[in-house]
């Protein structure tokens, strides 16, 4: 054995400690509530008849002890989890919390590969920052899905690095970031302006296959077509009234465009209409930002650049709250896997780099014991509510907007000898 290959093994050792020691300290606490009201329970319900996504519904319910009608999360979601309706809801909230950092881990090991000894440092110092930040914590706790996001997108990106013509890993990478529709639509336009066509296409097919038990349920329990259309907007408008996702509410912990506008101090843009205008400002935005990328090929989406954009046009496009901020990670760990592995990074990626290490900052200040110690402290003044919120999302901006400025003002070249 050399000493290259001793330092890592011995590297990667040091990583499996991380792993270990990182995750145990994350899942200290959790609760799993959003994973048991949106994919535990409708499972049960859909299968004993009930409509999960209806107000109404009172009997299912008290059956299942659940204080809110339930997300309408595409059905994959319900399918691939289905064999945790198999246990408790206090079982399922155990293996949530788990899967959640494996796959925290997961995600940034793709984007990291642990090959060489400088990488296994670098994967360690960035997982264990990551799996112990605010959103990380937030989606370990509530048991959402940001887990399965963030790692279908880390999926997606590392598939196309390493084989540019691959098309169902990819495709199978965004499946997983499309399990809620608010980050299902717009993966996809961003795909189809990158003209990633098959890719989208086998994506597409495999959402549409996975979704069909679900959605054949819920047809069956909800009735007819205008049942199905009362239920749907009934739903949206009832959840969109909940604490969290509501704009009138100054505590809501919404990170999209809209949310974000209403911790600025500027008014609650609330309804339908104003959701699909910010869609449709944010996906023109997201065109004029990849114009940064003059000559796109297969391996466009690989770009940290473009990881980086793309993350945040899910992000900001439709309602996504604070735990989200998971895939605001995305980028500067992208540019940092294209660090390790010898490659001359642009500048581009230098700068995504740099603004992830203030992103990093910010996700190990705002953890919840923190926040609550700066609104005990001497520093109650401050809107911390607002910042822990707002300042991801501002950071990953000025990210881009600093691209920007560097690709209109290009350095200049040294006068030849």
């Amino acid at each position: 054995m050399t000493a290259t290959s001793a330092d890592v093994r011995m590297a990667r050792l040091l990583l499996g400690v991380v792993v270990v020691a990182t995750s145990a300290f994350a899942i200290r606490y959790y609760d799993g509530h959003d994973f048991v009201n949106n994919v535990w329970a409708p499972i049960h319900g859909l299968l004993a008849g009930y409509n999960p996504y209806d107000a109404a519904d009172i009997e299912y319910h008290l059956r299942y002890q659940v204080p809110v009608v339930a997300g309408l999360y595409l059905p994959t979601a319900l399918l691939m989890h289905a064999p945790l309706a198999l246990l408790s809801p206090s079982r399922t909230a155990d293996v949530i919390a788990v899967l959640n950092v494996a796959l925290i881990w997961a995600g940034v090991l793709l984007l990291i590969p642990p090959r060489t000894f400088r990488a296994c440092l670098v994967a360690a110092l960035a997982g264990a920052t990551l799996v112990v930040s605010a959103p990380a914590q937030d989606t370990i706790y509530l048991g959402q899905l940001s887990g399965w996001a963030f790692a279908g997108f880390a999926l997606l990106v590392s598939s196309l690095r390493r084989d540019p013509s691959t098309v169902w890993l990819p495709a199978f990478g965004v499946t997983l970031v499309a399990l809620k529709p608010q980050s299902a639509i717009p993966i996809l336009i961003a795909l189809a302006i990158l003209r990633y066509w098959k890719v989208l296409a086998r994506a597409v097919v495999i959402l549409t296959v996975t979704s069909l038990p679900g959605g054949v349920l819920f047809i069956h329990v909800a009735g007819g077509p205008s049942a199905i259309i009362h239920t749907v907007t009934s739903n949206l408008n009832h959840l969109s009234h909940v604490p969290p996702n509501d704009l009138t509410n100054p505590g809501n912990i919404r990170i999209d465009a809209l949310g974000i506008l209403t911790h600025l101090g500027g008014p609650a843009l609330t309804g339908l209409g104003w959701t699909a205008i910010n869609l449709a400002v944010a996906t023109g935005l997201l065109v004029l930002a990849l114009r940064a990328i003059a000559r796109r090929s297969s391996r466009t989406l690989a770009d940290p650049y473009v990881v980086i954009v793309v993350a945040l046009y899910i992000v900001v496009s439709l309602i996504h709250l604070s735990y989200d901020q998971l895939q605001l990670y995305l980028g500067p760990l992208a540019a940092l896997g294209v660090a390790t592995e010898s490659e001359a990074p642009n500048r581009r990626s230098q700068v995504v780099t740099a603004g992830g290490f203030t992103l990093a900052a910010a996700g190990i200040v705002f953890r919840s014991g923190f926040r609550s110690r700066l609104m005990e402290s001497s520093l109650s003044f401050l809107p911390v509510q607002e910042i822990w919120v707002t300042l991801p999302t501002l950071i990953v901006l000025a990210i881009v907007g600093c691209v920007l400025a560097l690709d209109r003002h290009p350095p200049a070249l040294e006068p030849t000898k």
